[in-house]
């Protein structure tokens, strides 16, 4: 009785049962996929698909000023090979384009509350070549994604397209990131992501060094601080990690690896630190170190530059990442004297000189110029180094230009006079830097916005390392370490107000 009951029950029950499993295998994988994703997200290696962006339920920001649409009406910029570069593109916002601001962050300060009058007898002051506001631009990810420390590269092969690389803002978080996407500008001008940002995936690497008050270093793992660059042949990248030899040191890698989907076959083309190596210094090492940046001389043999202050330190780079004697002694008698008279002085008190950005190659007379013709008399390397203070905690960062010879010894040809102040750095308030914005949080008097520059690229893409000085560069930078910008600018006038070495005799 009971065996023919149970018969007739999975007669009845059994069609359900099979559609129930069908549903299970062919929605509720997708489901189980995305839990397990969103649960191990820690422990995915970079290199795997990232995570879909999150519905979150916000309180809706405060309102963002408009600022004006880049002038349509102006005469297109010609190419290098003499065509006109077609306009950029102005992105309509619509459903599926990245919003062009980061809602998840708070806006940036209002333009016309926030001006400062920029004394020119202490600064020189830069300007943004395509805004019709001269100012400084937004740089966004997507609002799931805050990113800080920006680089900007062009795209090798899509017009009017760059590619952005930046430090992922997640504060505490054991496994730091580099976010990249593509990015076009948008109609408020600001530099946005026009393809989903992911991490790139470079290879952690762990130390036993980072001892006492420097074992907070061994709990993070991942890259920090990432600098990207083109070399004379292919671009690069530098960033921090977990050292074999000190606590914290710097690595080297072909971009091209990293990032392959842009770079295509390209990409099997990289032989020169086809993995990511760290590089060495000459005796003695710094428990943490950071912004070293490459140059190439005019054979495009590759050095690296370790120090700037209190005096210079740098060496040619070999295959495996260690690196020759200390170049710089041949070139300190020049030097001491020029850094004597043009290096800002440094107070007794938190301040400090280093080096900022990675170093591009630049012919001190203009493209359009038919009698332009580049040589070791007039081609320069170009960095960007910082003066860092530290006041009633708050950081200003100023920044100063430095040229040296492409040749051996490399000795400073010049440096900047004045620092150089970013057309759109406004004043320091509660709303530009969240530090201040507790309750019972006193905005320090008279201060401006932390401005940190960490990156200068050719804006175009047929410029890779070496340009001219009516060519644009792209500056990139945080602000009060919550919110990423750039400036395009031309170079020349970066270089106004430049201090030279053969005029002190």
């Amino acid at each position: 009785m009971l065996i023919r009951a149970f018969s007739r029950l999975v007669l009845f029950i059994g069609p359900f049962v099979i559609i129930w499993c069908m549903f299970v295998y062919f929605d509720g994988e997708q489901y189980a996929e995305d839990w397990s994703e969103e649960f191990f997200t820690h422990e995915k290696p970079a290199h795997s698909r990232p995570k879909e962006a999150e519905s979150v339920t916000q309180q809706p920001p405060p309102a963002i000023p408009q600022e004006p649409a880049p002038n349509t009406n102006e005469p297109p910029t010609p190419n290098h090979d003499g065509n006109a570069l077609s306009a950029i593109p102005n992105v309509p916002a619509t459903a599926d384009a990245l919003p062009p601001a980061q809602d998840a962050l708070p806006p940036f300060p209002n333009a016309e509350t926030n001006e400062v009058a920029v004394d020119t007898s202490l600064y020189h002051e830069v300007f943004s070549t395509s805004r019709v506001d001269k100012k400084y631009f937004r740089i966004n990810f997507s609002p799931n994604h805050p990113a800080i420390n920006p680089n900007i590269l062009p795209h090798p092969t899509e017009d009017n397209t760059w590619i952005i690389v930046a430090q992922r803002d997640k504060p505490h978080e054991a496994v730091l990131e580099e976010l990249v996407c593509n990015a076009i500008f948008q109609l408020d001008g600001s530099l946005a992501c026009s393809t989903p940002p992911t991490a790139l995936p470079v290879a952690a690497t762990h130390t036993e060094h980072c001892k006492g008050d420097l074992e907070y270093f061994s709990y993070g793992s991942g890259p920090h601080d990432m600098r990207v660059f083109y070399g004379p042949d292919a671009p690069y990248v530098i960033y921090g990690s977990q050292s074999a030899h000190t606590c914290f040191g710097l690595f080297m890698q072909d971009f091209r690896v990293l990032n392959s989907h842009d770079y295509a076959l390209d990409a099997l083309n990289a032989n020169f630190f086809a993995t990511g190596t760290e590089l060495q210094r000459p005796q003695p090492w710094h428990d943490i170190e950071k912004n070293w940046f490459m140059f190439w001389d005019a054979q495009n043999k590759p050095y690296v530059h370790h120090d700037i202050a209190p005096k210079r330190v740098f060496a040619e780079l070999l295959p495996d990442g260690s690196v020759g004697p200390d170049l710089a002694p041949a070139a300190a008698p020049s030097d001491e004297a020029c850094m004597a008279r043009y290096m800002p002085k440094v107070g007794p008190e938190h301040e400090s000189i280093h080096q900022a950005t990675n170093a591009l190659a630049v012919t001190m007379c203009a493209r359009s110029d038919p009698n332009c013709v580049p040589n070791d008399d007039n081609t320069f390397i170009l960095t960007i180094f910082q003066h860092k203070k530290y006041v009633d905690f708050h950081a200003v960062y100023e920044p100063y230009v430095m040229l040296t010879q492409s040749v051996p010894p490399f000795t400073i040809h010049g440096i900047s006079t004045k620092p150089i102040w970013i057309h759109g750095r406004g004043k320091l308030t509660r709303e530009s830097a969240k530090k201040f914005r507790g309750e019972g949080k006193v905005v320090p008097e008279g201060q401006t916005e932390m401005l940190y520059v960490t990156s200068v690229n050719w804006k175009e893409r047929a410029v890779r390392w070496r340009g001219f000085l009516d060519d644009v560069v792209m500056l990139g930078f945080g602000v009060e370490d919550e919110r990423a910008a750039g400036l395009d600018v031309v170079v020349g006038e970066l270089l106004g107000g430049l201090g030279l070495c053969a005029d002190l005799g």
